[in-house]
């Protein structure tokens, strides 16, 4: 005998002996990346003017270990690491990917562009002041 199990606007048939733990488990699977890097200690970042870059430094390389943790794929590490940034940090990466070929918009790429512009600038503009 199967049931209907519901999930979001989704019906899955299911036997009527396991139901609860397949919904459980149908529930895991599509748990968003963002939701798991944030339980394992992602946090959004918003780039502020008093931003020390050590600090910066931390904040990336905390989210690359929770990538590793939990075994990203490189484009869910973009996708992740996309939704984390918020406010004039976002806004340049909209504008840096819309001046650049779609496929050259890596994690790698990310990584390499997010250093030069809050890590290695933010440094030399705190060594000018």
């Amino acid at each position: 005998m199967f049931k209907q199990a519901k999930l979001g606007n989704a019906s899955y048939p299911v036997s009527a002996s396991n139901t609860a733990s397949q919904v459980v488990e149908l529930q895991r699977l599509n748990k968003s990346p963002v939701d798991k890097i944030r339980k394992y200690g992602a946090e959004e970042f918003r780039a502020t003017l008093d931003d020390d870059p050590e600090k910066v430094e931390f904040w990336l390389e905390n989210t690359i270990r929770v990538f590793d943790e939990i075994s990203s794929m490189p484009i869910e590490c973009l996708k992740c690491v996309i939704s984390l940034l918020r406010d004039t940090t976002y806004q340049w990466w909209n504008t840096l990917v819309s001046l650049v070929p779609r496929e050259s918009v890596t994690w790698e790429f990310c990584q390499t562009e997010f250093r030069k512009k809050y890590i290695c600038q933010r440094f030399l503009d705190q060594k000018h002041k």
